[in-house]
């Protein structure tokens, strides 16, 4: 649904001709996802972690990288991949107009958020560490995702190191609010589409409050952001409190600590001996 919502014909499309008219030239932006994919992620992510519950034992530190060098080599596989939705959705539908834009916007918002997010650990633990790094890069990519081709490279620099020092602090709000999001997707995912998408309106090429226009992209961007986020939350609530009462939406506490792999599958990811 959100998806046909933002590109299919649907209510946040064509939000900016409801609210200021046809011919007001106002259209909600969302390049390649930060709607829809984005914060529609982050939104059912957050709600199915409260249906969920917490971990055994959940507290900081509890997280410990299972292998950094492949947690930095998936992190590169992906940073190579985004070029593939957002530089490739562009050559896919309109040519190479737009291509070299699109493409330097999302490298340097990569680059920039791992400054900001390395930036924020070095302040707050002495140290910049390269896991930090690897999800700085995602977070900017992230916040990429809607604006790459609506904003000039030294916004999408901007973008990527605020985004990456904004998500290095979001992600500690999990330990606050009482959360257990193992994989950062509120941290990362909803808070940097969230920044993305909301980014726009101060400065989209042309558009923004800051870059030419007023605050009427602004109010579309924040209401569609909203909306989806809103929407996302609600619906997986539903669908995980459905599934909670019915089958059941977790393993035992004692599986838990055994081990799910053993537990269901019978082996363990490492047999390590002494």
């Amino acid at each position: 649904p959100i998806a046909a919502w933002v590109w299919g014909g649907g209510w946040i499309m064509h939000l900016g001709a409801m609210l200021f008219g046809k011919d007001s030239g106002i259209e909600f932006i969302d390049y390649a996802g930060g709607t829809a994919v984005h914060i529609n992620a982050g939104a059912a992510a957050f709600a199915l972690a409260l249906v969920l519950g917490k971990r055994i034992g959940f507290q900081k530190g509890i997280q410990k990288p299972h292998n950094v060098p492949l947690t930095l080599l998936g992190a590169a596989l992906l940073w190579f991949g985004w070029f593939g939705f957002n530089a490739g959705a562009q050559w896919t539908t309109k040519g190479m107009d737009g291509v070299g834009l699109i493409t330097i916007n999302t490298f340097g918002a990569a680059a920039a958020g791992i400054l900001g997010w390395i930036l924020i650990e070095r302040i707050r633990g002495g140290k910049a560490t390269s896991v930090g790094a690897a999800s700085g890069a995602v977070a900017g990519l992230v916040a990429i995702t809607p604006a790459c081709a609506n904003l000039t490279p030294g916004w999408a620099l901007l973008l990527g190191a605020l985004t990456g020092a904004v998500c290095a602090l979001a992600v500690e709000l999990k330990f606050h609010l009482g959360f257990d999001d193992s994989l950062d997707v509120v941290g990362l995912h909803l808070v940097g589409g969230f920044i993305g998408t909301i980014y726009l309106g101060f400065f989209a090429t042309g558009q923004g409050l800051f870059t030419g226009g007023d605050l009427r992209l602004l109010v579309v961007q924040v209401l569609a952001s909203g909306g989806v986020l809103v929407y996302s939350f609600v619906v997986a609530l539903v669908i995980g409190l459905v599934i909670d009462k019915t089958i059941g939406f977790r393993v035992t506490s004692e599986d838990e600590i055994a081990g799910v792999d053993l537990v269901v599958h019978g082996e363990e990811g490492y047999a390590l001996t002494s």
